[in-house]
């Protein structure tokens, strides 16, 4: 060995002449292995071995009897789905195989103190390391979330530029919306298209460092945007500037929440009847009315935080509360009309003191904010939470305006379901 023929000396060498630490022999040679004195083997109290026996079969006993839950009860609300249930007893084979992966389900959902660990699990992640435990979630900076889509795509396709709408998928959008003009048109009602942006495109200051916009810094809005213009019949409505801008005086988004606060939408609104009046001369817009805000009373948790199941541990200030604007519609002209299609998401209000003008408004839940303020400007308004314009229901309301309200996410909906 190289080491064996290498001369004898107080350091160690490898291949000759390649000095390593030195270590004397010596003393590795006179070292003799002593038992440890750090934790001395003390012997326990004679209750110790039961005490721990009787901990560890509670902990398992209470896990068993949650199985036997009344069946009714739900696993936690932020978690929004039906608890599984118990598989029936397999009669053929083929279930047989099936019943253990369904019966782990079943018990997965109905362990004993399983609301309050997978609680204490998402708040351990959240607010003490950052990391979401959520994959729809993203924790930013300064206690602001975002909402990452349905998939958990949103943000990187709208945008960090991964994965972008394609061109086609714009011709495709810009089709559908010039056929739903075009439709509208040949009635006489005024159509316009309402984006809702999403939170990262007005707060991008508050998503993590590695959350970068595109390369190029275009995203699918801006390409959408620029395509859309270059057809003025088509009336088109970015909320992006004018929130960016207001969001200097105030905040205009929830920081829990993925939608905009309803100060977001009083400028959403502004920008919506600022059209709707050049579209149909004689309409007028009514003030917005701004609700309360009570320091110290008035808070809010979100959806996202709900998704995190933080619902409590994270709230914030609700400086223009919905919620008191939702709570008195006796204030208000407009008035819901319950019929036999309320159920179906189709909401009608009706004010007597408003123009003689109808609408007709496609939205999503970003219009929740919306509907208040926009019913007040019209004799009847319909809203529809959907992304499909019904030709049926136009021929039969007739409105005088249908306004299309969708979050920028959603953007390639209208060529996915397209008029029928």
């Amino acid at each position: 060995m190289a080491l064996a023929r290498c001369s004898a000396r107080r350091v160690v060498r490898l291949s000759c002449g390649r000095h390593v630490q030195s270590i004397h022999l010596l003393s590795l040679l006179r070292m003799t292995l002593e038992p440890s004195a750090y934790l001395p083997d003390r012997p326990r109290p004679a209750w110790f071995g039961l005490a721990l026996s009787t901990l560890f079969l509670a902990l398992i006993v209470t896990a068993l009897f949650g199985a036997f839950r009344k069946p009714g009860e739900e696993p936690p609300t932020f978690e929004n789905r039906q608890v599984a249930q118990a598989p029936q007893w397999p009669q053929t084979r083929a279930a047989l195989s099936d019943y253990p992966a369904r019966f782990e389900r079943f018990f997965d959902d109905r362990f004993g103190l399983r609301a309050p660990l997978v609680k204490l699990d998402h708040f351990a992640k959240a607010v003490v390391f950052g990391v979401s435990p959520v994959s729809k979630v993203l924790i930013g900076k300064s206690g602001w979330l975002y909402f990452k889509g349905e998939d958990s795509k949103a943000l990187d396709r709208w945008y960090r530029g991964i994965d972008p709408l394609s061109d086609s998928q714009i011709v495709a959008l810009r089709e559908e919306l010039l056929k739903r003009n075009a439709f509208l048109d040949s009635r006489g009602i005024a159509f316009l298209v309402v984006i809702v942006p999403e939170k990262y495109s007005v707060y991008p200051e508050f998503l993590p460092e590695w959350a970068t916009a595109s390369k190029d810094g275009t995203t699918s809005l801006d390409r959408i945007a620029a395509d859309l213009a270059k057809y003025p019949e088509l009336h088109f409505i970015d909320l992006r500037a004018p929130l960016q801008v207001a969001k200097g005086r105030e905040r205009v988004y929830y920081q829990t929440d993925s939608h905009w606060n309803y100060l977001g939408a009083m400028v959403g609104y502004t920008e919506v009847m600022d059209e709707a009046m050049r579209l149909v001369p004689g309409l007028s817009m009514a003030p917005a009315v701004r609700p309360p805000y009570v320091a110290g009373v008035d808070y809010y948790g979100g959806d996202l935080a709900q998704m995190l199941g933080l619902p409590k541990e994270l709230q914030e200030d609700d400086i223009a509360p919905l919620g008191k604007i939702l709570a008195t519609p006796q204030t208000r002209c407009a008035q819901l009309e319950i019929t036999a299609e309320t159920d179906l998401e189709i909401y009608v209000n009706r004010c007597a003191d408003a123009s003689r003008y109808t609408a007709l408004v496609y939205r999503d839940s970003n219009a929740i904010p919306l509907i208040p303020m926009l019913a007040e400007n019209f004799a009847r308004s319909t809203f529809v939470s959907s992304a499909q314009i019904n030709p049926a229901l136009v021929d039969r309301l007739k409105p005088d305006i249908v306004i299309e309200e969708m979050v920028e996410r959603s953007l390639a909906s209208p060529a996915a379901l397209p008029m029928r």
